[in-house]
């Protein structure tokens, strides 16, 4: 009869605790805490983010504009799930594997720098008008006029469409630069690249290669990171082409080796 006694008397203890502390007896409160999302209001407070533009870059990279985790921290590409600083160190753009905090030895250290086209953060691309898009084309012209680099990379084939207003651009070095000698208000000055064309051995650079690459963003799957790897590795070659003294042409059957002509074995391989 003790024993009995005992048992119920645990068991009652143990419903009084539960009934004075609903939250430990409820599993739904180990879930985590969602976030809320930044309302407009909050994104409009986010100063752009820092841009740092030096002479003679060897690449300008263009991205199209601060995501949220970009803007709160101020960092270009500060997304963890974005590839660009992981391609920059796979494809050897970059002798060391750096995080966005460290995107400073980029123009420090590495001849390289970042722009966004528009300054604004949104949590998606897709929350940028076409026509904001275009009305920031002639501050980035103003860009790359003053800083005058030997190429300039879009990080996104949209922003290239917009910039150079051609529909549906094809990823690579495009068959056109930046004339670097013409000073057209507001519009980009571009010019067939000649075959062979080479930049010249004196500063500063009479125009920059125009190179486009496919989003660097996790959320852009229509190109896997294998295949997004395979650009950063031209853009590598170009950059060796440009920084060599003196300058050499780009062939164009060594960027066809290192591009995704042969994308299914490619993916085989990783």
């Amino acid at each position: 009869m003790p024993k009995k006694a005992t048992a119920l008397s645990r068991s009652v203890r143990a419903s009084l605790r539960s009934a004075s502390n609903p939250v430990a007896a409820s599993p739904a409160t180990n879930a985590p805490l969602k976030r809320s999302k930044p309302t407009p209001a909050e994104l409009a407070q986010l100063p752009p983010i820092p841009e740092v533009l030096r002479p003679h870059l060897d690449i300008l990279f263009v991205g199209i504009n601060p995501g949220v985790v970009s803007g709160k921290k101020q960092l270009h590409f500060g997304n963890p799930q974005n590839f660009f600083w992981k391609g920059l160190y796979q494809s050897n753009l970059i002798p060391q594997s750096i995080a966005p905090e460290d995107g400073y030895k980029l123009w420090s250290t590495w001849n390289m720098s970042i722009v966004n086209l528009v300054q604004r953060t949104t949590p998606s691309t897709s929350d940028l008008s076409r026509q904001e898009m275009r009305d920031a084309v002639p501050d980035l012209c103003r860009k790359i006029s003053e800083c005058r680099p030997k190429a300039v990379c879009f990080v996104g084939l949209g922003i290239y469409e917009i910039f150079a207003a051609q529909t549906k651009p094809t990823p690579g070095l495009q068959p056109v630069v930046y004339d670097l000698s013409e000073a057209e208000a507001g519009k980009p000055p571009l010019r067939p690249l000649a075959p062979n064309e080479a930049l010249n051995s004196d500063e500063p650079p009479q125009f920059a290669y125009l190179f486009v690459m496919p989003s660097t963003s996790g959320r852009t799957t229509t190109y896997q990171n294998p295949e997004k790897l395979m650009y950063f590795k031209q853009l590598r070659y170009i950059r060796d082409c440009v920084s060599h003294s003196p300058p050499r042409p780009i062939d164009e059957s060594t960027l066809a080796d290192l591009g995704p002509q042969h994308k299914s074995r490619h993916f085989k391989q990783e």
